[in-house]
């Protein structure tokens, strides 16, 4: 049994939750017990003395943080930094004192940490390391001094690092030598990228200058000499290495050195004969060698040619080295484009590894031309051209955006796929991928088969966009680029509510393009999805009854402009054509999201195409917001679906307008412990006549990965409740917010804390977190028939109403932590409810079940 499916077959137990802090509690106080008989001065023997702290005074010009990096002395981690609360060392010593045994002691042990007992030879090294460090830094007078303090426990002892640092000292001047033969163009740029920054260039000479400011360190002079390396490397300089620079330092006053760098650059090389050696996983094919027709300069015509020679592999073509290939030909070397060229090779996903490397035993001397032509040589191995695999997979389905889900739960199950996957299905590095999968899902209230779902997903991945968009990588200059266009085909069947998707088809082109390593740009010129659900005979009883209430005891949703708009959600074929532009700058790793940040900004126009075809084509001279039906129709074309406004059969659109903006940060407080907050805004606008935005372009609030104090899409819109009633017209609560919102604001923070370490093959953590945020109708919405003696109850959006109208939940959460997977469980309750249901939001958080809620879930919230 998967970790993943143990926590979720467990939540389905009223009372896990309590059970496992229950338990957690229990272990703090066996810890707390056994912490304070260590503490306890009378029963210690006084050998060993335990740090309680380390503190450092007398800096003024480093962050504590910094020098505490330098020293390896330290008291025993704390949760929070709360002073005494030192639960690995409790865990430690509870596992150490064998009161559990042998087998549980070494698990125990094994995930706390021992006592920091003070070592006198690690304070000496200590001392040692901030000296250096200090004197690394210009501070060539720094003395530092430790002092050990008694506490008020005998056995407990303070650190203490006396810092004093003296007077810092300043490079003055700063010089090149051995590079006059570079032009000033290059000499002007070489000054201006320099790490240690100009403030005016001395006398006639652009390689001398005064620097602004800048307090001596010798890390900066050799981040400096790198980036000298580098920079001279693509000027051409091919030999140069590091042996090649030296700085030498003066010290005209004692508060100030002069620094120069003394370059031996070598000569000046440019790009001579390639050859790319291509080794396949095909013994039987024949081995192949071609010179590639590329673009060169006039001088490396003859001595600068492109020879591919493949052997074993029948199907790579030439044209994914010309494709890859970054540089001219007979220019002049430039190790960036040596290794763009490694970085587009590797980037087609044909090779398991490639490696570029220049042969300086086979330079070439041309009469007439200074520079001598270097050769390059590429190694490449490719990978196995067919992949099959088949996978079970356990699920969790959000859903979101989903016009067949009314539940405000969310779904669990178990699926089965089969994918294949062809690396250079055409010769020029293209991955085609298709893949099937089959799952069925429930949620966690019901002890049925909630939906089953079919899905079938084909792909072609190009390294490399378009034709017609191709101008992008020169204009640009992007470090990667590949264009991906994807069919999809989706069929479901809703039980609970008698809905069926009959089929749901998608294609999009998309293009990917990479600027730098952490900042990407994804325009999907063209996403077309159409939809066609049906309604099943058990649709009106499951689901229209739940939603609009019992048409003889009243309740539910009555106003009939909503009323019109869920039929046509739920029951009319769509389609939908997008042309959408996000921009990503992502830091954090995806998985453990410890560090770094993840902002994501996206604008999208939506049906233009649809409309042009529906004025132009259709109907000339009218618009109607719909076209001619594929499928047939899926009403029965009785006088209730023309009452309710019900297009039996035809394919409607609505066009609009939407734009995003997601910002997370990720902060780490101390080792395992993380600070985490989220700031979501978003907005969707419809154009033209239609006054509402597609269904499934609209925003949700509530659940497990938004304001986790409401269940699924129970939040909003705005002060209203959309919750159905019951024959006496009270809230039933059973249906979420079907409408969505057009507007939506959501934050979050959290703090996360790794508690127990390598349990299970995982580390466990504990969170507490604050989610704010809701849902509004835009300003063309018609919104809801609300009560005018309580505004925001029709839902709409209106300032300054609706900062009284933001939800606000809180908790507190498990987290076991997996090298491939993170699952988590939180405990949620709501702090502020705008919905008139809610009036006493106090009594209800704390004294009523339904407004306390439990949310499993994989990965991180955000």
């Amino acid at each position: 049994m998967y970790p993943s499916d143990l926590l979720c077959h467990l939540t389905h137990r009223p009372g896990f939750f309590f059970r496992v802090v229950f338990v957690t509690l229990v272990m703090i106080g066996a810890g707390m017990t056994s912490s304070l008989a260590q503490d306890a001065p009378q029963e210690e023997d006084g050998e060993e003395a335990v740090v309680r702290s380390v503190s450092i005074t007398g800096n003024t010009f480093f962050s504590d943080s910094e020098l505490k990096r330098r020293i390896r002395t330290e008291p025993n981690r704390r949760i929070l930094s709360i002073p005494g609360l030192t639960w690995w060392r409790w865990i430690y010593q509870l596992g150490d004192s064998g009161v559990l045994g042998k087998r549980v002691g070494r698990a125990l042990k094994a995930s706390g940490e021992p006592p920091a007992v003070l070592d006198s030879t690690a304070l000496s090294d200590d001392v040692e390391r901030l000296r250096l460090f200090y004197e690394q830094q210009g501070f060539r007078d720094a003395a530092i001094a430790v002092e050990v303090i008694d506490t008020e426990w005998e056995d407990r002892v303070r650190v203490i690092f006396r810092v004093r640092p003296g007077q810092p000292t300043y490079i003055r001047t700063v010089r090149y030598d051995g590079l006059d033969m570079l032009n000033d163009e290059q000499k002007r740029r070489l000054v201006e990228e320099s790490v240690i920054e100009p403030e005016a260039v001395s006398g006639d000479s652009l390689l001398v200058y005064e620097a602004d400011d800048t307090r001596y360190s010798k890390p900066r002079l050799l981040e400096e000499r790198g980036r000298l390396l580098t920079y001279l490397r693509n000027q051409g300089y091919a030999a140069i290495s590091r042996d090649s620079i030296r700085a030498i330092v003066y010290q005209p006053k004692p508060d100030s050195f002069d620094v120069t760098f003394r370059v031996r650059p070598g000569e000046r090389y440019r790009f001579g004969r390639l050859t790319v050696r291509i080794e396949g996983t095909e013994p039987e094919a024949a081995p192949e060698t071609d010179t590639l027709d590329v673009e060169t300069t006039e001088a490396g015509k003859t001595v600068a040619p492109v020879i591919v020679e493949v052997r074993e592999d029948g199907r790579v073509g030439t044209g994914i080295v010309r494709r890859a290939l970054q540089y001219k030909p007979g220019a002049v070397y430039d190790r960036s484009k040596v290794l763009a060229t490694k970085r587009r090779l590797e980037g087609t996903g044909v090779f398991a590894f490639t490696n570029i490397s220049t042969v300086f035993s086979d330079t070439v001397h041309v009469p007439g031309i200074e520079d001598p032509f270097l050769p390059l040589r590429i190694d490449a191995q490719t990978r196995n051209r067919h992949r099959v695999r088949a996978e079970t997979f356990v699920l969790q389905r959000d859903p979101t955006g989903d016009p067949t889900t009314t539940t405000i739960q969310n779904e669990f199950g178990v699926g089965v796929g089969l994918t294949y996957e062809n690396v250079n299905a055409f010769g020029g590095g293209e991955t085609f991928r298709a893949n099937t999968s089959g799952s069925i899902a429930t949620g966690l209230d019901s002890t049925i088969v909630t939906s089953a779902q079919f899905e079938a997903t084909t792909s072609l991945t190009l390294p490399y966009l378009l034709r017609p968009f191709r101008f992008f990588e020169s204009v640009y200059n992007l470090r990667n680029a590949r264009t991906r266009l994807s069919l999809s085909f989706l069929t479901a069947r809703r039980n609970d509510l008698g809905l069926l998707i009959r089929g749901r088809g998608s294609a999009r082109m998309r293009l990917e393009m990479e600027h730098t390593p952490t900042l990407i740009s994804l325009v999907d010129v063209l996403d077309v999805s159409l939809s066609n659900p049906d309604a099943l005979p058990q649709f009106e009883e499951r689901f229209l009854r739940r939603v609009f209430g019992d048409p003889d005891g009243g309740g539910g949703i009555t106003d009939p402009v909503q009323r019109t708009q869920i039929l046509e959600d739920y029951t009319q074929p769509q389609v939908n054509t997008a042309f959408r532009y996000t921009l990503r700058s992502a830091t954090a790793n995806p998985l453990r999201r410890d560090q770094g940040h993840v902002y994501e900004a996206s604008a999208e126009i939506g049906n233009l195409i649809p409309l042009a075809l529906d004025e132009f084509a259709f109907s000339p001279g009218r618009i109607e917001y719909s076209l001619p039906g594929l499928f047939g129709s899926s009403s029965d074309g009785t006088a209730s679906d023309a009452a309710d406004g019900v297009q039996g059969g035809r394919l409607i659109y609505r066009p609009y307008a939407r734009a995003t903006l997601d910002i997370r940060q990720y902060h780490p407080l101390s080792r395992g412990t993380t600070f985490a907050y989220k700031v979501f805004g978003g907005v969707a606008l419809p154009i033209a006549r239609p006054n509402r935005v597609p269904f499934d372009r609209r925003f949700f609030s509530g659940g497990a990965t938004s304001v986790r104090g409401w269940e699924l899409r129970a939040l909003g819109p705005g002060g209203a409740s959309l919750t159905t009633g019951d024959s006496d017209g009270a809230s039933s609560g059973d249906i979420a917010n079907i409408l969505g919102g057009d507007v939506k604001f959501e934050t979050s923070a959290e703090l996360r804390t790794v508690v127990l370490r390598n349990i299970l093959g995982g580390n466990w953590g504990l969170a507490t977190f604050v989610d704010a945020g809701n849902v509004w109708f835009g300003p063309r919405n018609p919104g809801l028939d609300g009560d005018a003696n309580r505004p925001g109850t029709d839902g709409r959006f209106r300032l300054p109403d609706a900062v009284g109208e933001i939800g606000v939940g809180s908790g507190i959460g498990i987290r076991i932590m997996w090298d491939y997977l993170v699952a988590r469980l939180d405990y949620a309750w709501k702090i502020h409810d705008p919905s008139p249901a809610e009036d006493d939001v106090l009594r209800r958080s704390f004294g009523a079940p339904e407004a306390r809620v439990l949310h499993f879930g994989i990965g991180h919230t955000f």
